[in-house]
């Protein structure tokens, strides 16, 4: 691969990154099982419900896109720190995944605090009845803070075009999305699954290997 940043590496990242996703959205993907169980809606509320989490995705990755943009055309290095930056950060979060540190803690902690603003808006959908409402909740849920958001938000932070951004972000909501739908089907056995040893550690090598790859493409 000659370009890291590239919408199948972020795909994969979203895919291989499934597993901190059910940690982090599983709860809120069972309940709408829950609640929809009786009127025969789960499939569309669930698929409404991820269409608004990947919207939100598309809109913070065109955001994050203008600002890098901005600060591409600031200084003729700024990319190159940006990308390096953008890698360290995501190794970072392979070794977060492997259970080796804590270190991205601190970055949820501080998206907590805007997220402690936004949470509340959920209330006004909840309890959900109807698809247009599990849309409503995927847009506020997908400003869960979550480091591997984070770290998949300044990696397409230094395309440095905020177009290309968004498809990078939609592309790591596409890739977190077959497991978070399976996960309403099969939840328990899937929870199983992720816990054991080999899964996490080779989903954890493989984020640290897109990091590593990132920070150095643009030196080699």
């Amino acid at each position: 691969m000659s370009e890291p940043l590239t919408f199948l590496t972020a795909w994969l990242l979203g895919f291989m990154g499934s597993l901190h996703c059910m940690g982090m959205c599983g709860g809120i993907v069972g309940a709408l099982s829950l609640n929809t169980a009786k009127n025969h809606q789960t499939l569309n509320t669930h698929l409404a419900y991820h269409l608004g989490r990947i919207l939100t995705y598309g809109l913070l990755g065109l955001l994050a896109g203008l600002l890098g943009l901005w600060l591409a055309e600031s200084h003729d290095l700024t990319g190159l720190i940006l990308r390096t930056l953008s890698g360290a950060l995501l190794v970072l979060m392979g070794v977060y995944l492997l259970g080796l540190t804590q270190a991205l803690s601190w970055l949820e902690r501080a998206g907590g605090t805007v997220w402690k603003r936004i949470q509340p808006l959920s209330k006004r959908v909840l309890p959900v009845q109807r698809p247009s409402q599990a849309m409503a909740l995927g847009l506020i849920w997908g400003f869960l803070p979550c480091g591997l958001v984070y770290s998949t938000l300044s990696w397409a932070l230094v395309s440095a075009s905020p177009l290309e951004s968004a498809g990078l972000m939609i592309a790591f909501g596409l890739g977190n999305l077959p497991a978070l739908l399976s996960f309403s089907l099969f939840a328990q056995q899937l929870n199983q699954f992720r816990q054991q040893l080999w899964v996490k550690r080779v989903s954890g090598l493989l984020i640290i290997s897109f990091g590593l790859w990132t920070s150095a493409a643009p030196w080699l």
